[in-house]
């Protein structure tokens, strides 16, 4: 149950960010659709928590790329790549747009960066105690900020592919991560893995997409916090989200990379420094209105090749079996 519960925090804190914590990502993804498609995005998400976990308990490998596509793992990484860069690089932003926001100074990602860095270079294990930690607190902050907006607009549309996109934003990133922790769980972690962070998104997701409602800018979920007096709330509700899913993302990233550099604390560096020319000319909003669905279609791609795949690795192990 434990582990369950720890594991449901990684997933939530790598599928939450920058985007999420502010609100942006939910008007690019839900501006004209009822709150109940953002809901259903929750569950989505965590069916797709349990089956990359499942998925790396059954091949119960680290290499999930060779898993997936073979003699194409490289074409893998770099789409992994991609992927995760570009998250950074959204979490990276957006650490300086808050910031800026809040006490109207700069230069505060960087350090951040540092810090997220030495996190990645441990590894999952202290990305599981973080997690554990701060997405109960983003959880509470996320219904401080609803609960004191009071916006109960429900009104909107009923198409569930937002639901399915946004499901699918950061699975490339959230599933490889998922199929490396699912190595050795049992399926009683795996359930509650599941259950728990869809759940947990679901209730997150509602409670955002309401009291984001007919706002605009970069950080509208600030904006509502600000305006109800909750702006150093909701600034450390975002900053909690970007900060685990910048360790996710700087992670990832860095083991695409350690086919070119091999030591993974040099990797998560470079990694870091080729970032930081994208957040001076990109801006936060930028990023997510016009690379996050390039990660979506990605994410998407991700779920359909591993369920091809994981029924052939089934079929051939029952094939072997059945074999004299």
């Amino acid at each position: 149950m434990k582990e369950g519960l720890k594991c449901a925090a990684v997933f939530i804190g790598t599928v939450i960010g920058a985007g999420f914590a502010t609100g942006q990502e939910v008007a690019v993804y839900f501006a004209k659709s009822s709150p109940m498609v953002a809901t259903f995005s929750g569950p989505l998400l965590g069916a797709a928590c349990a089956f990359f976990m499942y998925v790396g308990s059954i091949i119960g490998s680290d290499d999930y790329s060779k898993f997936l596509l073979g003699k194409y793992k490289t074409a893998y990484n770099v789409i992994m790549f991609i992927c995760a860069f570009i998250t950074f690089i959204a979490m990276f932003s957006g650490v300086e747009t808050l910031f800026s926001s809040l006490f109207g100074v700069r230069l505060i990602a960087v350090p951040t960066v540092i810090i997220a860095a030495v996190i990645s270079a441990k590894g999952l294990k202290w990305l599981k105690n973080i997690n554990a930690v701060l997405v109960p607190l983003i959880l509470v902050f996320t219904a401080v900020i609803f609960f004191k907006n009071g916006n109960c607009i429900s009104a909107g549309k009923l198409n569930p592919l937002p639901a399915v996109a946004y499901a699918a934003l950061n699975i490339m990133l959230a599933g490889a991560v998922m199929a490396r922790l699912g190595k050795g769980a049992s399926v009683k972690t795996i359930k509650v893995a599941g259950v728990v962070s869809g759940v947990t998104l679901a209730a997150m997701l509602y409670m955002i997409k309401l009291t984001v409602a007919g706002r605009a800018g970069s950080l509208p979920m600030f904006e509502a916090a600000r305006a109800v007096g909750q702006s150093y709330v909701s600034g450390a509700l975002i900053f909690a989200a970007i900060f685990t899913t910048m360790v996710s993302a700087l992670e990832s990233s860095a083991d695409c990379f350690r086919a070119i550099v091999p030591d993974k604390r040099l990797a998560v560096l470079t990694v870091a420094l080729m970032a930081y020319p994208f957040t001076i000319f990109i801006s936060f909003e930028n990023v997510v209105k016009y690379l996050y669905p390039v990660v979506s279609f990605f994410g998407v791609l991700l779920i359909i090749l591993t369920a091809v795949k994981f029924v052939e690795f089934k079929a051939a192990n029952l094939h072997r079996q059945k074999m004299p």
